[in-house]
């Protein structure tokens, strides 16, 4: 019963894409479409459900190319040029609190005694 759940949520979310789309763009074969869909998502539970494994491939091919390509892109796209230009303006000398010589630490030494007061409101 809970993957039938499922399958009529995807069926569900592509009949209201589609219609979405119809007022958006106003072609009919949009309409017919969706209409068809919930239609299957109803009266056919086979057939619904390979739509929904079909639908969840498709989620699973976007979540790849998220994870990977469009965050490589908005890496050597965005964050690398800032970099660049850190660099050229002369931070990288004090960036990220970077100020101590080669021979100490970048380790800062904190003498406290914590106290219970100290774990009241840790946040």
């Amino acid at each position: 019963m809970k993957n039938r759940t499922k399958v009529l949520e995807t069926m569900l979310v592509i009949a209201a894409g589609l219609l979405v789309l119809h007022i958006w763009l106003g072609n009919v074969w949009l309409l017919h479409s969706a209409l068809v869909v919930a239609l299957v998502g109803v009266f056919s539970p086979g057939l619904s459900a390979r739509v929904h494994a079909g639908w969840m491939l498709l989620a699973q091919g976007l979540g790849w190319l998220n994870g990977r390509v469009l965050l490589s892109v908005v890496f050597f796209l965005l964050l690398t040029p800032i970099a660049w230009l850190a660099r050229l303006a002369g931070a990288s000398s004090g960036f990220l609190l970077r100020k101590k010589k080669a021979e100490e630490s970048y380790y800062s030494d904190r003498d406290h005694t914590y106290e219970p007061k100290d774990l009241e409101n840790t946040w």
